[in-house]
């Protein structure tokens, strides 16, 4: 049997199914199209302009055609990559260990870079999530790393660990209020982790609520993407400072009084 590509436009990725192994190519087409795909062990091509994507899972290669568009993507090892066009925004990491990707370049303005992979997650040790006491009430942060799989806004399962100490804080504490506020790093298109940031604080907010039944007060819901850093992004001297930018990757909590 053949297996026909899967071709994503503007409207049938609003109500797209996750995707898996063992799937045909993965060909997205379109413009200003924002959207997180798992490419797992597929071949991916992207056409248009203005889109930020990001792809999880370790794309067997990566194909973009078009201009000023940012792409997130997760390499299986040795993946194949072609970048064709102007003002292009590559940030790949690998998917596991192997071979590097081969990564060709054509047109102006492409910037490509690595990221570290998303580190295997360790649950945290009870108490596990540090509280601080603020004029607003207590206030308490989760890594992104931990809660997130690489620029995806579906929660790990072993972010079960951490959220379930923030339902628990809920009960006992009984807030007026619980604000749940996203953050990013820098890495990408600030629109993009902007979106993102907001999409993970409502997927963090989703759980909580199936969770925590009647304790849970009223919820505010906020993305700040890259815009308020716990460290600097970069060193002094301008270069990459990856452990800072885990830093920055998080979810903060409020739980006023």
């Amino acid at each position: 049997m053949t297996m026909r590509p899967l071709m994503i436009g503007a409207l049938a990725m609003l109500a797209l199914p996750a995707l898996g192994q063992g799937l045909g190519p993965l060909i997205v087409e379109g413009n200003a199209q924002r959207q997180t795909l798992d490419c797992t062990g597929r071949d991916v091509t992207v056409r248009g302009e203005r889109n930020a994507l990001t792809f999880t899972g370790g794309c067997r290669s990566l194909e973009v055609q078009g201009n000023t568009s940012t792409i997130r993507a997760e390499l299986a090892p040795g993946a194949r990559v072609s970048l064709r066009g102007e003002t292009l925004d590559l940030t790949w990491s690998q998917a596991a260990e192997g071979a590097a990707p081969r990564i060709a370049q054509e047109g102006r303005q492409i910037r490509v870079e690595q990221v570290a992979a998303s580190p295997t997650p360790v649950a945290p040790t009870r108490p596990g999530v540090a509280r601080r006491e603020t004029a607003q009430g207590v206030a308490l942060n989760l890594s992104g790393d931990v809660l997130f799989p690489f620029g995806a806004d579906q929660l790990r399962a072993e972010a079960a660990e951490g959220l379930g100490q923030v339902v628990t804080l809920v009960r006992e504490l009984r807030p007026a209020r619980l604000r749940i506020i996203g953050h990013t790093d820098s890495v990408g298109d600030a629109q993009a982790n902007q979106d993102l940031s907001l999409r993970r604080a409502r997927a963090v907010q989703h759980w909580l609520e199936q969770r925590a039944g009647d304790a849970m007060p009223a919820v505010v819901v906020e993305g700040r993407g890259e815009h308020d850093p716990v460290a600097p992004n970069t060193r002094p001297d301008g270069s990459d400072d990856a452990a800072a930018r885990a830093l920055n990757r998080r979810v903060e909590f409020v739980l006023e009084r």
